[in-house]
């Protein structure tokens, strides 16, 4: 049981970084060439959605490392800072796209609601 609770925060750290890496180069790479991909709602579901499963896979392949009792705050603080470089990179580093204050907020949003997930899985696994 170990073995596989250790392989399974392993896959999680993994995943994280390659979820990071996807997502920096889905926020700075030039759109010109790609194919449009429609999104139900609009490109802030798409934010909310990368920032909610960033910091979900974050939490999980990190809890095991790290022994500070409320590492899920500075966790949320620092996937907000990262939502905020990204949106600067987007706009200094690319030419055709800037930064917007919406898909901030909705990068915010996502990343609060994951936090929210985990505070409640983490209490209803307390009760069982």
């Amino acid at each position: 049981m170990k073995i596989t609770k250790h392989l399974s925060e392993r896959n999680f750290l993994i995943l994280a970084i390659l979820w990071t890496i996807g997502v920096t180069v889905a926020s700075l790479a030039s759109l010109k060439n790609m194919p449009a991909i429609s999104i139900p709602g609009n490109d802030k579901t798409a934010h909310f959605i990368f920032y909610f499963v960033f910091f979900v896979l974050w939490y999980f392949g990190l809890k095991r490392f790290v022994k500070y009792r409320r590492f899920d705050l500075i966790l949320v603080l620092i996937t907000l800072f990262y939502g905020i470089c990204m949106e600067f990179f987007q706009a200094k580093l690319t030419a055709n796209r800037q930064a917007d204050f919406y898909d901030f907020l909705a990068n915010s949003i996502g990343t609060l609601s994951g936090f929210f997930m985990i505070l409640l899985y983490t209490r209803i696994r307390k009760l069982k």
